[in-house]
């Protein structure tokens, strides 16, 4: 009987992990960047998410991609649904949204890090705890907005209080909530790692490499113990006693 149903679910699970890898696909944060010129790959951290566009393009198409990452987040888990009563099936198909917003099909398999998709996909499973646990994340976003893991730090502890309220108070859909915070904790982890992609040593090296002087401070240094005939002497080369360029010699010569 459990094979059975498991032949009768696979279907239902590819369908909701494709439907929920192309809606996650959809790159409205490099689209919206576009209409104003601006190539998000290219910009700020180079990902295609909605901080990069909020603080890199504009606070209002910023707020646009958020809105739009949050539905398509949403509309995996309820495409899902329609598949199928299950609720699992949603998580499937939020973590396949997921997994599209990282590796999108439409950008060369190019993305952002995925944390407002998993909002969405939380928010689909509605319920008062993990609106707590939105805002609470929020709170600390803001709060850390100078650090590079402000993100990861609002979704771990934003997930964290949503699992000690869903704990402490409500021990209804207790799957659902551990099936989230261990999306959550993918999303913390792929975040962390890939900002270490985005060190200024791994950035294209695209700077002309004639101003790249690793000496500059000891360059500096000697300059100014030099005085200003001095310093003309070593950029302009003096005349020898014919009118021409002087010339170094070897030894041996």
């Amino acid at each position: 009987m459990l094979f059975d149903d498991l032949i009768v679910l696979l279907p239902r699970v590819l369908a909701a992990a494709l439907v929920g890898y192309l809606l996650g696909g959809i790159p409205f944060a490099y689209l919206v960047a576009r209409l104003k010129g601006v190539d998000i790959f290219a910009t700020g951290s180079r990902r295609a998410g909605t901080a990069n566009v909020f603080w890199h393009v504009g606070r209002y198409r910023g707020m646009m991609v958020f809105a739009c990452d949050v539905l398509k987040g949403a509309a995996a888990v309820y495409v899902a649904w329609m598949l199928g009563s299950y609720e699992l099936l949603g998580l499937v198909a939020g973590a396949a949204a997921i997994a599209g917003h990282w590796k999108s099909i439409f950008t060369g398999f190019k993305g952002g890090d995925g944390m407002v998709v998993l909002v969405g996909v939380s928010l689909a499973y509605l319920n008062w705890f993990i609106l707590i646990g939105i805002v609470v994340g929020i709170v600390f976003v803001l709060l850390f907005r100078r650090s590079p893991f402000r993100s990861s730090i609002g979704i771990f502890l934003g997930y964290g209080v949503m699992l000690a309220l869903n704990q402490v108070i409500s021990h209804r859909g207790l799957d659902v909530m551990l099936g989230l915070t261990a999306l959550a904790l993918v999303v913390i982890t792929h975040n962390i790692l890939t900002h270490a992609d985005h060190r200024p040593e791994t950035a294209p090296s695209v700077i002309d490499p004639d101003l790249l002087i690793e000496d500059t401070r000891d360059v500096l240094n000697e300059a100014a113990g030099l005085s200003e005939d001095a310093i003309l002497r070593q950029v302009i080369p003096q005349d020898d006693e014919e009118g021409g360029p002087q010339r170094t010699t070897r030894q041996g010569d």
